[in-house]
C-alpha cells in the first residue's frame, strides 16, 4: 500500500486473532458450546434482542416509527410475536398507529409497502451467522470442535452454501449427513428445516379457523364468509391449510402409497405445522421423505466435491460443472405440495371475489362487512371492483385509526375518568384489517382477548 510519505510497505501479514478476528472466533466458540445448529441460535438471539429493545425503547424512535409506517406494521409473523410478547397497551398503540397510516398509503395506485424491520434485523442477523460460520472454521481447532458438534441445519447449510469454499463446504455438508443419518423424529425436523419460534402460534390461530359449510351454490358459500369479520380470501386460504395438513396426517398415518408420488418436498414452516399436527412419536412420511431426499443429495454432492475444478478453472468453462449442478439442485425451492394447496385456493377465491362485485347482493353485502385485508385488496386490478375494494378498505381503516387514537387519548391522565368504549379493540381488528394472514385467515382474536 502506498502511505502518506509516499514510501510503498507491503501489507502486514492478517493475523487470525487480531481484535476483529478473534472477537469473531470468540463468538463463534461460544455458539459450539451449546447443543443445536449454532447459526439458528445466534439468529434467535439477534430476534430476541430486537423485540426487546423494540419494546423497551426503540418503538418511540422516528426512525422505527417510519419503517412501521412503510411496512403496514410487521408481517404476519412478526405481528403474532408482537401480540403474544405485548398485547394490548401503549407499544401496540403506537405500532398500529404507524401501520394503520402506512396501509393506507399503500392502498394508493403508487402505494409501497417496505420490509418488515423485524425481518431487516434477522435478515442482519443471518448474515453475521454466515460470517461466523465461515470465518470460524478456518480455525483448526474450531473446525476440530465443530465436527463433533451438532452442526448446522440443512436451512443455513444452504444458506453458507454459495459464499463458502470447497473444504468448508464438505466439513458443514459431511457432518450434517451424519446427523440426517442418526437423529429421531423430534430433533430431526429442527435439523431439516430450522428453528421456528412461531410455528406454535400459526397452529393456534389455525385451530380456531371456523368450519364452514360445503354445500350451497358457488355465491351463497362466498356470502357465508363475507358475513365474518375477515379478510374472506385469506380466510379461504387458511382454511384449506389447515385441512389439507389433517388430510396429510391423517393419510400418512394410513401409510397411503401415493403420498409418495407427491412432487418436491414440505418448506420448512410446513415441516414444523406437519410435525406439530401430528401426534405419533414416529417422523411423519413428510419428514421421512424430505429426510432421504436431502441425504441422497448431499451424498451426490460430496461425491463430487473432491473432484471439482479450482475456481480458475471452473471460471474458463463455457458451461456449469457437475459441482454447480448439484450445488443448484440443493439451493432450488423445493415444490411444497401444502403451498401449492393453499395458494391454489387462495388465487381462485381472490378472483371470486373481484368478479362477484358486479353482482349487487354481493356487493352490498361486501360492503357491509369487513372485505378484503390490504394485500389483497391492492391485488384487485383497477376498475369497477378495484374502486370498491380500495375505498372499502380505506374507509375500514380510517375508522380503526380513529379508534386506535381514541385509544391513546383515554391513556392520558387529563381523560382517566373516562371509560373505555369499543374503541379499545380497534388495535386487533387493525392487524387483521391490514393483513388477514396475522390470524390464519381467522376473524381478530377469535374470541381472545389478544394477550396470548
Amino acid at each position: 500500500m502506498i502511505t502518506t510519505d509516499n514510501r510503498q510497505t507491503t501489507a502486514p501479514t492478517a493475523n487470525p486473532r487480531e481484535p476483529e478476528a478473534a472477537h469473531v472466533l470468540s463468538e463463534f466458540e461460544r455458539l459450539l458450546t451449546e447443543p443445536g445448529c449454532p447459526s439458528c441460535r445466534h439468529v434467535a438471539e439477534i430476534e430476541r434482542s430486537f423485540f426487546s429493545w423494540f419494546e423497551i425503547e426503540s418503538h418511540t424512535s422516528a426512525e422505527v416509527q417510519a419503517q412501521l409506517r412503510s411496512a403496514m406494521g410487521m408481517c404476519p409473523a412478526h405481528a403474532r410475536r408482537l401480540l403474544a410478547g405485548v398485547g394490548e397497551g401503549h407499544v401496540m398503540t403506537i405500532v398500529m398507529r404507524e401501520a394503520l397510516a402506512g396501509a393506507r398509503l399503500a392502498l394508493r395506485p403508487d402505494g409501497h409497502v417496505g420490509p418488515c424491520p423485524a425481518c431487516e434485523s434477522i435478515a442482519f442477523g443471518t448474515r453475521h451467522a454466515r460470517t461466523l460460520l465461515i470465518d470460524g472454521l478456518r480455525d483448526p481447532a474450531l473446525a476440530r470442535q465443530y465436527a463433533e458438534h451438532d452442526g448446522v441445519c440443512l436451512v443455513h447449510l444452504l444458506d453458507v452454501l454459495p459464499a463458502a469454499d470447497p473444504p468448508r463446504i464438505k466439513l458443514l455438508a459431511e457432518r450434517l449427513l451424519r446427523s440426517l443419518h442418526n437423529r429421531d423424529g423430534t430433533t430431526l425436523v429442527g435439523l431439516l428445516a430450522g428453528l421456528d419460534a412461531d410455528a406454535e402460534r400459526r397452529a393456534m390461530w389455525r385451530e380456531r379457523l371456523p368450519h364452514l359449510s360445503a354445500t350451497g351454490s358457488t355465491v351463497q358459500r362466498l356470502n357465508e364468509r363475507l358475513e365474518l369479520d375477515t379478510c374472506p380470501v385469506c380466510l379461504a386460504a387458511g382454511i384449506a391449510g389447515r385441512d389439507y395438513l389433517e388430510w396429510l396426517v391423517r393419510h400418512s398415518a394410513e401409510h397411503d402409497p401415493s403420498l409418495s408420488t407427491d412432487p418436491g418436498e414440505l418448506c420448512a414452516a410446513h415441516l414444523h405445522d406437519v410435525a406439530l399436527a401430528d401426534p405419533s412419536e414416529e417422523p411423519n412420511r413428510a419428514v421421512q421423505r424430505k429426510r432421504a431426499g436431502r441425504i441422497a443429495q448431499l451424498e451426490r454432492f460430496l461425491a463430487r466435491l473432491p473432484d471439482a475444478p479450482a475456481p480458475e478453472r471452473r471460471r474458463r468453462r463455457s458451461g456449469p460443472d457437475a459441482l454447480e449442478t448439484i450445488r443448484s439442485e440443493l439451493l432450488a425451492a423445493p415444490h411444497c405440495a401444502a403451498c401449492h394447496a393453499r395458494d391454489g385456493v387462495e388465487r381462485a377465491q381472490h378472483d371470486l371475489v373481484a368478479a362477484s362485485l358486479g353482482l349487487v347482493t354481493v356487493r352490498d353485502r361486501y360492503e357491509r362487512g369487513h372485505g378484503l385485508c390490504v394485500p389483497h385488496a391492492r391485488q384487485v386490478s383497477d376498475g369497477p371492483a378495484g374502486r370498491v375494494v380500495r375505498h372499502h378498505a380505506d374507509g375500514r381503516l380510517a375508522v380503526i385509526a380513529w379508534e386506535v387514537h381514541e385509544t391513546a387519548r383515554k391513556y392520558a391522565w387529563a381523560f382517566r375518568h373516562e371509560s373505555s368504549g369499543p374503541e379499545r379493540g380497534g388495535w386487533l381488528r387493525g392487524l387483521a384489517q391490514i393483513d388477514g394472514r396475522v390470524f390464519e385467515g381467522g376473524p381478530a382474536g377469535a374470541g381472545d382477548d389478544g394477550d396470548g
